[in-house]
């Protein structure tokens, strides 16, 4: 019995490689349909996902050699990598945006440069809001005519008097937009223009708001909303005009989009110009923003007035060069012109702007006339919220731009 007990347990011995051999090849061969498996699911999430890339990463061999490496790498190793750095590049942007806060249009458009800091400010009014430069300082801030006839036309009846007669057999639109007004009888007149409205929300309100009319509010035909502004201040009683953008003097300083360029020819200029006057309805004229290169210059002047006097609009130079010949070249080719005498706020600065006020007034007990100009800065708002009704009770008449051309044209009449 012994010996049959040796035999069965050498038998028993034998046959335990044999299935353990097999186990490890049935083994072998699962894990290696598994990998199978999970490659054709990898690659059906690919080409669902990413689907025309995940076709061309099918066709990548399964190592490839990197351009400076002396080895080949496994693809999948380049796709780890590719993910690690699209999760680095999205962690740092949320950190970011954690630290400084999210990136809106409106702190985009305060971080953009207004003019490069070696000018030190000297060639620009900055604004408060920090987008861009609201005017050029300009050289002369008070504009006396060398010439000037004293008024044939008492005030008190500039409403009643019209323009010569139009060739198209009625008003033109100046006169059609411009707001309803009766002059004082007697009463020097003065025509307050703030350029640049509508960038600055937030003071362009409270220049229509607060401030008493009727002043001429100068829209820039860049700004947003731009007929809901207007319409806005329209029914405050202000008149409108449109800022128009031009080439300053220095190269540095940003005059806006589709700015007006003295490089441009006549085809450009035309579409840009016809582009600024559609931007809304109901204003009276046209005044220049920055533009002290661009004025001088009579080719350029010539070809913009003549598409605003095709759309019959008045023009105000608003001087910002002395050889400035924009008022020139519009009366010229025989359309209602006028130019700017006091510029209020070069300086943001109470005492500055009740100075320039005091030759505006100066200036209208001279002449019968003024008009200055100003734009939407706290030193402008509240010095012009006091100075206005006190004005109007020294025998000041704050009028609208559309009095002072009718007056000048009833003058020139008779």
């Amino acid at each position: 019995m012994a010996w049959i007990l040796i035999i069965e347990e050498s038998f028993s011995v034998a046959r335990k490689p044999v299935k353990q051999n097999a186990k490890t090849k049935g083994q072998r061969k699962a894990k290696r349909q598994t990998k199978k498996h999970q490659a054709q699911h990898q690659a059906l999430r690919f080409k669902v996902l990413l689907g025309p890339l995940a076709r061309v990463w099918a066709k990548v061999p399964p190592r490839v050699r990197v351009p400076g490496m002396s080895h080949d790498v496994e693809t999948n190793h380049l796709a780890v990598f590719g993910v690690v750095l699209v999760m680095a590049l999205g962690g740092g942007y949320l950190g970011a945006q954690a630290l400084f806060g999210p990136q809106t249009p409106e702190a985009v458009a305060e971080q953009r440069p207004i003019i490069q800091q070696s000018l030190d400010n000297i060639d620009v009014i900055l604004p408060e809001y920090g987008v861009r430069a609201y005017e050029e300082r300009v050289v002369d801030h008070t504009y006396e005519p060398p010439v000037v006839q004293a008024p044939k036309v008492p005030p008190a009846q500039v409403a009643s008097l019209t323009p010569p007669p139009q060739p198209i057999g009625k008003q033109p639109l100046w006169m059609q937009n411009a707001i309803a007004f009766t002059p004082s009888p007697g009463k020097p007149m003065i025509a307050i223009v703030i350029d640049d409205m509508g960038v600055d929300l937030k003071r362009s309100r409270r220049m229509w708001e607060d401030v008493p009319g009727p002043l001429t509010l100068s829209f820039m035909t860049y700004a947003d909303n731009l007929p809901k502004q207007t319409k806005a201040a329209h029914n405050k009683g202000h008149e409108l005009m449109l800022h128009m953008s031009m080439e300053p003097s220095n190269p540095m300083i940003d005059a806006g989009p589709n700015v007006l360029m003295t490089a441009m020819g006549d085809d450009e200029l035309t579409k840009l110009t016809q582009w600024g006057l559609g931007r809304f309805e109901g204003y009276v004229g046209m005044n220049n923003h920055m533009g002290s290169r661009f004025t001088e210059d009579s080719r350029a002047m010539r070809t913009v007035l003549k598409q605003v006097q095709k759309r019959g609009v008045l023009f105000l130079d608003s001087r910002t060069s002395p050889k400035s010949v924009a008022g020139k070249v519009a009366r010229a080719i025989g359309m209602p012109a006028l130019d700017r005498n006091v510029f209020l706020d070069n300086d943001n600065d109470i005492g500055a702007v009740l100075k320039q006020l005091g030759e505006v007034e100066r200036m209208a007990r001279k002449h019968g006339v003024s008009i200055a100009i100003g734009h939407p800065r706290e030193a402008t708002i509240e010095v012009l919220k006091t100075w206005i009704p006190e004005a109007r009770d020294r025998g000041l008449a704050i009028v609208p731009i559309s009095t002072l051309m009718k007056f000048n044209l009833a003058r020139k009449a008779n």
